[in-house]
């Protein structure tokens, strides 16, 4: 864990030395322990009409609201969001629902990048629906691809437009989902550096990993049927019994905004410190 420390603080002081004299005088800190960056983030909303009313998916009021929430989830590093234009999608309302036919799903949300999106801007696309894809797409590390920095999300998949956005911001930055059904991180957190989302002071989180109960197929079924119930809408706290291979039972941080669960309050000081370095770099580069 030291030297995990002493590189990023390295990494620190080389980006430090890079960065114009401008840049440098912005920087200080909020505390002892997160760098405060001074960035803010021009939003542009691409918005789909409702195809029943035609009226917009969100109104301009509603995500300006939205606007606000991400700013107090983002304040911890001082990054905050603009919503400078908002586009309402309205010559063909079947652009807010993406399926697979007669193009791919990946071929239509890039016809939306090609359509609407514009560089130096995080292009945000409220859509309606989005076969096969969980409740949204973004570009992982997307601030640092050449100005590729676009987000879609899915209306049917949350109330609140922000925490969806916000777990999607947090892909843009750099940041993993706190889960990985492929690559079982332990409770005791002795693999979290290679497994899992790699930062280690997020909890083991089991979302999507039902298979290493070496269960039977029939409690695997019921797993599947009941899982959300079960596990996050009693006052969004995890209380399905679920083990690791080592036999100690999760418990994950329901409230991580880059879990899977509906109930996103935050990130952790090393998912902030992580979005930093890459907003720096980005900063380096050309965002």
């Amino acid at each position: 864990m030291k030297r995990i420390k002493f590189l990023w603080l390295l990494c620190v002081c080389v980006i430090s030395f890079l960065l114009p004299d401008s840049l440098h005088a912005q920087l200080h800190h909020t505390n002892q322990d997160l760098p405060c960056i001074n960035k803010n983030y021009n939003l542009l909303a691409h918005v789909a009409v409702d195809s029943t009313t035609r009226e917009p998916l969100y109104s301009s009021e509603e995500l300006d609201s939205m606007v606000s929430k991400l700013n107090m989830f983002f304040s911890p590093i001082c990054v905050s969001f603009s919503l400078c234009e908002f586009n309402v999608m309205e010559n063909d309302y079947s652009l807010g629902r993406v399926v697979s036919e007669p193009i791919t799903t990946n071929q239509q949300l890039l016809e939306l990048k090609t359509r609407f999106s514009l560089r130096r801007r995080i292009n945000v696309f409220f859509l309606d629906y989005i076969r096969a894809l969980d409740c949204g797409s973004s570009t992982y590390q997307g601030i640092l691809t050449l100005n590729d920095a676009n987000i879609y999300v899915e209306r049917r998949c949350f109330d609140d437009p922000a925490e969806q956005v916000a777990h999607h911001l947090g892909h843009t930055f750099g940041l993993l989902n706190t889960f990985d059904p492929t690559n079982m991180e332990l409770v005791d957190g002795s693999n979290c550096a290679t497994t899992g989302d790699l930062i280690c002071d997020t909890p083991a989180d089991p979302f999507g990993q039902s298979a290493i109960l070496n269960a039977t197929q029939e409690e695997l079924d019921l797993i599947a049927q009941n899982l959300l119930d079960t596990l996050f809408y009693n006052s969004c706290e995890f209380t399905y019994e679920i083990r690791d291979p080592n036999g100690q039972y999760y418990q994950p941080d329901m409230g991580n905004i880059m879990s899977g669960y509906p109930c996103k309050c935050g990130f952790t000081n090393d998912q902030f410190r992580l979005m930093a370095e890459t907003i720096l770099m980005s900063t380096i580069k050309h965002f």
